[in-house]
């Protein structure tokens, strides 16, 4: 062919395969909030789950399309063990509190084996998806084959269909293993969902996995590398801007670690340290009206002791507490007997609201934080919120390893909350 011919045919093909108009990325998409006007605080708490099983872990919350709350957790005798079941419940606000339903068992390893023909020996991690634009909601879990946390898988599952059945998500080409899941799923303008997921297998470092609307796997985004940070949290300010919170996974510092993208995602900054203690422990965090952050989270160094609300006004590097959901931090050099720890488990039970009865708390509580040899601890993490469209806040954590506890706020709460803390 001669150079002038083969120089044509070149030119019209990268004229047919380039665009005429730069073909615009999706964007984030800002949650829709109607925030309504009121003076009058609000707050309100409940347990959500029974006292069996008797311990329970990593819950998280979704608003409906109906405007009704759903959450999920996993439980069973122990964590990572094989009676473990994910378990939800429904809640629909009704005034100044959330009305409960009773909690089922959504999905078991059986069940998952089953729906899968691939052996799951355990469960963790649930994450709700929200279902915008008419699509029937889903959640996503964590299974484990062999070994550890560190080569878990993921699953998604869609909550309306019965009997409910699973999928697994390909999210890695070794083996597909450690991908895992914690954080709330942000949402693209062209249908697509962002899940913040972390790895853990000889590393640990965030990840965003975008996924289509289908379901499938569209892409994954490392958002660092190496072993000092995971479960990052997003928080989207625009269409193409957000701030990534993450768990230190280090200690050196043990800060929470930020990170921001100015691509919808695509890319993301060197992680930097912020002022905020983390004792290598999940956060949650959010948005207020006015820009500011809202973060909670086990603002000490060690232990998981204090429960806190902070908030940011420089996008997340600075931190103060504006109110604490729980406080045993004075008991962080304190071996309680068990005794002791029934005596002050009782001034806790009349906050806690709606849920099983006094000794079925107690007695978990004992069961999941007193040793063999006496010494009880105290125990509050693993935090997730939402806003819902109706401008309020709710909040789910684990309690003492034992109950899911829920927590509502509205604005007018909150903003007398950082009135106080001036």
């Amino acid at each position: 062919m001669r150079a002038p011919g083969a120089a044509l045919i070149i030119a019209i093909t990268l004229w047919a395969v380039w665009p005429l108009y730069p073909v615009q990325a999706p964007g984030f998409v800002l949650p829709a909030v109607k925030t309504t006007k009121s003076d009058v605080p609000r707050f309100s708490s409940a347990l959500l789950n029974a006292a069996h099983p008797p311990r329970v872990h990593a819950a998280s919350i979704v608003e409906l399309p109906d405007k009704r709350l759903f959450a999920v957790w996993f439980g069973g005798s122990r964590e990572g063990s094989s009676d473990v079941r994910i378990y939800g419940v429904a809640g629909a606000p009704d005034g100044d509190k959330t009305l409960w339903g009773e909690a089922r068992a959504i999905t078991s390893p059986k069940e998952t084996t089953a729906s899968q023909a691939r052996w799951a020996r355990k469960l963790g991690n649930p994450v709700l998806l929200p279902s915008p634009f008419g699509r029937e909601p889903q959640m996503i879990y964590v299974s484990v084959t062999l070994g550890g946390w560190a080569t878990s898988r993921l699953n998604l599952l869609n909550l309306s269909a019965q009997p409910a059945s699973s999928v697994q998500l390909t999210t890695s080409p070794f083996f597909n293993m450690s991908t895992l899941v914690k954080g709330v799923p942000v949402l693209f303008d062209n249908g697509d969902t962002g899940v913040p997921v972390y790895h853990e297998m000889a590393g640990k470092f965030p990840e965003l996995l975008v996924l289509a609307p289908d379901g499938k796997v569209r892409r994954k985004i490392r958002m660092d590398y190496g072993r000092r940070a995971l479960q990052p949290v997003l928080v989207v300010e625009n269409a193409t801007r957000a701030i990534a919170l993450m768990r230190d996974g280090s200690g050196n510092p043990s800060r929470v670690w930020r990170s921001e993208t100015s691509d919808a995602g695509r890319t993301w900054t060197t992680l930097e340290s912020t002022d905020l203690p983390n004792p290598n422990s999940a956060i949650a965090a959010t948005r207020f009206d006015d820009g500011r952050l809202l973060a909670v989270a086990n603002d000490t160094e060690q232990e998981r002791l204090r429960l806190s609300l902070l908030v940011s006004e420089d996008r997340g590097r600075h931190w103060r507490v504006i109110y604490r959901f729980e406080d045993r931090q004075s008991s962080s050099d304190v071996a309680l007997t068990e005794e002791e720890f029934r005596a002050q488990l009782k001034a806790d039970i009349a906050a806690l609201d709606p849920g099983p009865g006094p000794e079925e708390i107690i007695a978990n509580a004992v069961r999941n934080k007193c040793k063999k040899q006496g010494a009880c601890s105290w125990q509050y993490d693993y935090p997730y919120l939402i806003r819902a469209s109706d401008g309020d806040f709710h909040l789910v954590y684990t309690w003492n390893g034992s109950f899911i506890r829920y927590v509502r706020f509205n604005a007018a709460w909150l903003q007398a909350r950082l009135e106080e803390a001036k």
